[in-house]
């Protein structure tokens, strides 16, 4: 291969492909990891205790709420903060599965112009349509999401918390390193043997060695279960499943999503619930059964988790064009 032999270009890949594994996982990978937990902490505190996070890190940026501004709005809180001469309308509005549209914008925008502010700030930790933030910009009013606003509120938010949220990043991150560490390791053998194989074509064949026929032996094929040993295997897995600890169950749903994640349409997968898995797939072409079969596949090795339902989210790119999808597992 170009001169060179086929352990040193086989070196040469595995190097460069354990760089861009690191960096992938390293860097973007846990970024996003980060703050995808981020999202979902914050969305299992109460309303008024995320709000006040919010508030704590506009203040940071100087903004300052006035007097008695708190003023209840549809699904969330209004407040009227003070920068300056400038007054600026928040709305915050709890939880994940807000997607602000052309219509919270356009309502919102009146609601600024009745508290006689100068512009305004919409707040959620769900997401915004890319139709919508034009629109906001045309009115004036910023609009910050789950992924732009657990950055803000991290130096805010309970150390405990924060401590907690990358230690499940870091889990995710050390499953997916190895994984990046075994594909550049498995790339690099495979061009050492395409080398190797390349060179050797031009060797002359040589003869086989003739020799008694081998009989071929055929492995013993276990005996399929009956449905009375089937079931006495699942009672037995039940109980096994119901003797462990909150910890032992919390590793297992992490271990699950992260097996999740490393699907090829799976961008990241985060519980949402108890029972609900949220996956955000790479792209948003209306089929979803491969990975559905693909997930339930992976998650159904766990008999706490046999019927997760799954909330198919696509990816921030799409612009909200395709709608939140969900399926149970069987």
């Amino acid at each position: 291969m170009f001169g060179f032999s086929p352990l040193l270009v086989a070196l040469v890949v595995t190097v460069i492909a354990l760089g861009v594994s690191g960096w992938w996982f390293g860097v973007h990978r846990r970024r996003l990891a980060e703050t995808q937990a981020g999202i979902a902490a914050l969305a299992g505190m109460k309303w008024r205790e995320c709000a006040g996070l919010v508030l704590q890190a506009l203040e940071s940026k100087g903004y300052r709420e006035a007097p008695a501004s708190r003023q209840p709005g549809d699904g969330g809180t209004e407040f009227l903060l003070d920068k300056g001469s400038e007054r600026v309308l928040m709305s915050y509005k709890h939880g994940t599965a807000y997607r602000l549209g052309e219509a919270n914008v356009r309502d919102f925008a009146n609601a600024v112009q009745l508290a006689g502010a100068n512009s305004g700030m919409l707040v959620t930790l769900g997401s915004a349509e890319g139709f919508a933030r034009d629109i906001a910009r045309r009115f004036g009013i910023e609009l910050i999401d789950g992924r732009a606003l657990w950055p803000q509120m991290e130096p805010f938010a309970p150390a405990a918390m924060v401590e907690a949220i990358r230690d499940q990043a870091a889990g995710h991150i050390r499953r997916g390193q190895r994984a990046g560490v075994f594909a550049s390791v498995a790339l690099g053998i495979l061009v050492f043997v395409a080398g190797t194989l390349g060179a050797e074509e031009a060797a002359p064949p040589v003869a086989p060695i003739t020799g008694p026929a081998i009989e071929d032996t055929a492995p013993a094929v276990a005996a399929p279960l009956s449905p009375a040993e089937q079931a006495s295997a699942a009672l037995e897995e039940l109980e096994a499943v119901n003797r462990l600890s909150d910890e032992e169950r919390l590793q297992r749903r992490l271990a699950a999503a992260s097996a999740v994640t490393t699907l090829e349409e799976a961008d990241s997968a985060v519980w949402s619930t108890a029972s609900t898995l949220v996956v955000t797939m790479t792209h948003a072409d209306g089929i979803d059964l491969g990975l559905v079969n693909e997930a339930c596949a992976i998650l159904t090795q766990y008999e706490e988790l046999r019927y997760t339902r799954l909330q198919l989210e696509p990816p921030a790119s799409d612009g909200g064009r395709t709608p939140v999808r969900w399926r149970q597992c069987q």
